[in-house]
């Protein structure tokens, strides 16, 4: 294996993709083009396209830089185990969806419900798969907020005014379900499968 691919994980350029689209948004927004309609509002028919919209969306660029550092902690390490793409695909929709059903009225925006999902998911592997890659990617994760002095718990159960609690929690859950989910489906796909001896 290259050095390159092993410090690089393919998956995590579709992370940086996306990290370019929040920067742009955050230019456009400073041009004075409303892009915050793009949040969710819960229970909203007219924003339910914020469940793919909205956490491309941030109100500031202190609000988007403190997302991106998490995002590309948890990223990175989730973009190195396996079904990274299905995973990824499954916190947005499920967070999302979550959201515009059950949280409380306002827009919600931010990256920061996809960070909790990763987050959650990279603990849920490391309970539901106990393998070596599992366990070393949360071990990874505690050094790595450690030192850049991130706190997920307590972002977890943050509930402070403007903040949108309900992604950090149901993308957290959603990370979890999906680990879970993930799981479940291996197990079921590597059972041997019973060949009968008929002619």
């Amino acid at each position: 294996m290259r050095i390159s691919k092993l410090l690089f994980p393919n998956n995590f350029k579709y992370v940086l993709y996306a990290s370019l689209v929040m920067v742009i948004l955050m230019f456009v927004d400073s041009l004075g083009l409303p892009v915050d309609k793009l949040g969710i509002i819960p229970l909203n028919q007219y924003r339910l396209t914020g469940i793919l919209t909205a956490p491309f969306v941030h109100d500031s660029w202190s609000h988007l830089s403190g997302n991106l550092v998490g995002l590309f902690i948890c990223s990175y390490l989730a973009s190195r185990l396996p079904k990274f793409e299905t995973a990824s695909l499954s916190i947005m929709l499920l967070t999302g969806l979550f959201v515009w059903l059950f949280a409380g009225s306002g827009n919600h925006i931010g990256a920061s419900g996809i960070v909790m999902g990763y987050y959650g998911f990279l603990i849920g592997l490391a309970f539901f798969q106990r393998n070596l890659l599992s366990v070393i990617s949360l071990a990874l994760l505690a050094a790595a907020t450690y030192y850049a002095n991130i706190n997920f718990l307590g972002t977890l159960f943050d509930f402070s005014e403007n903040i949108s609690s309900e992604s950090h929690l149901f993308g957290f859950l959603s990370g979890v379900f999906t680990a879970y989910f993930l799981r479940v489906k291996k197990q079921k796909n590597s059972k041997p499968q019973k060949y009968s001896n008929k002619e």
